[in-house]
């Protein structure tokens, strides 16, 4: 660009600084995606180093381990590779990388899971013993490494219809190695079909009772989250009380129930305690964040429904809640997957749920019988997880969702 004198200026153009950092933390932009490459990194390392499963005698002596390679034949190797080539896909140029991720997470998947199955078949004896063939830590370890690379498949594939067909493989390779490639054989198959008859019982009452205390736990923490955002007196009493109860360890805190229960001639095991204690529990983050939501609503637009004629509870009910919704539902979200948890320690005190197995397990040394337990609740949490944030997109505004910037 010339000047008056004739001299040429060269303009440089300020960086920007937000859109930079944006494509920086864009996972289609990086020169490596660094999640996928952890994930597959820690996969591989743990095929190599660590044992891929455990056989025992019986199921409560101790196990001899073996490696990924050395007891699942050809289809551990095809682990191996295939956890290579996520390692690898992860430093590709971003235009071939997420499909490359998720083809490999799909193909790493299948072949964990043919794996496992493999090294049960050679391992397991014929003669109907009480032997035991366990999924190891190194095992355990590839699967969180595999599922890492395919969440970053999902994200950044380009594929249409890349989601639907990965799941659709996934899922056909689960049933060919439950039928043909030997899944039946592992020490969990034979703990579940030792409680076929009760896990399902536990599992629903563990479900009724985490969706219960949560919604009795709704009725109560949303007004006073309301109150505390309109009283000072109640804000300073509710929110520090239903925090200093969530401090307190579960089974402190069914100890301190035991005496008002006694007193009101209720029982003092079973259900109704785990509920009281449950709900409890679930308050603090219904309570706070519901009032975090109503006290944050911009007094502009509460000014601008009274213009309109709007009385208070018609503020509250057609614009506060509305505004604070995500924030409740986050909450709510919140509440419920704790409560989930901690819903397994209520099998101390008598109350029917998944927790039952995993301290059954636990008293017999029977680890596939304490995973029987915790995988289940693992799927509830994330199942609970989804369906909080199908819902939110389902009732929220998308105008709100936006300027919450979860859009």
């Amino acid at each position: 660009m010339a000047d008056g004198s004739g001299h040429h200026q060269v303009v440089v153009k300020p960086p920007n600084i937000a859109t930079d950092i944006h494509r920086e933390s864009d996972p289609l932009v990086r020169a490596v995606d660094r999640v996928a490459l952890s994930g597959a990194a820690v996969a591989l390392a743990s095929g190599f180093v660590l044992p891929f499963v455990e056989f025992r005698a019986n199921r409560i002596v101790e196990g001899v381990s073996y490696r990924t390679w050395s007891v699942a034949g050809v289809w551990g190797w095809l682990l191996l590779a295939a956890l290579a080539a996520s390692f690898a896909a992860a430093l590709l140029p971003r235009g071939l990388r997420g499909n490359s991720l998720l083809v490999c997470g799909v193909g790493g998947f299948a072949a964990w899971l043919f794996a496992a199955g493999a090294a049960a078949t050679r391992l397991m004896p014929t003669n109907g013993s009480s032997a035991r063939v366990s999924i190891a830590m190194g095992a355990w370890l590839i699967f969180l490494g595999i599922s890492v690379v395919l969440f970053q498949g999902n994200q950044t594939s380009t594929i249409n219809g890349g989601r639907a067909m990965a799941l659709a493989v996934a899922g056909g390779a689960g049933v060919a190695a439950w039928f043909l490639g030997g899944l039946q054989q592992l020490s969990l198959v034979y703990e579940y079909q030792a409680q076929s008859d009760t896990i399902w019982t536990l599992t629903s009452n563990h479900i009724v009772l985490s969706l219960g205390a949560t919604a009795i736990a709704l009725v109560i923490g949303i007004p006073l989250g309301i109150a505390a955002s309109r009283v000072t007196a109640v804000r300073a009493t509710v929110i520090p009380v239903a925090g200093i109860i969530q401090t307190v360890p579960s089974l402190a805190l069914y100890g301190l129930l035991i005496v008002p229960l006694g007193l009101l001639g209720l029982p003092t095991l079973g259900t109704l305690p785990a509920l009281i204690a449950l709900t409890l529990y679930a308050l603090l983050p219904i309570v706070r964040n519901t009032y975090l939501g109503v006290s944050g609503v911009d007094q502009a637009v509460i000014d601008a429904g009274r213009g309109m004629g709007m009385r208070r509870g018609e503020l509250l009910l057609l614009v506060e809640l509305p505004l604070a919704l995500p924030l409740v539902l986050e909450g709510i979200r919140a509440s419920l997957i704790m409560v989930i948890g901690i819903t397994a320690v209520m099998a101390i005190i008598g109350a029917q749920t998944l927790g039952t197995l995993v301290f059954l397990g636990w008293g017999s040394i029977a680890v596939d019988l304490v995973l029987l337990g915790a995988l289940p609740m693992v799927v509830l949490s994330i199942i609970a997880d989804q369906g909080m944030r199908f819902l939110q997109r389902a009732i929220v505004s998308p105008g709100i969702l936006i300027r919450e910037g979860q859009d």
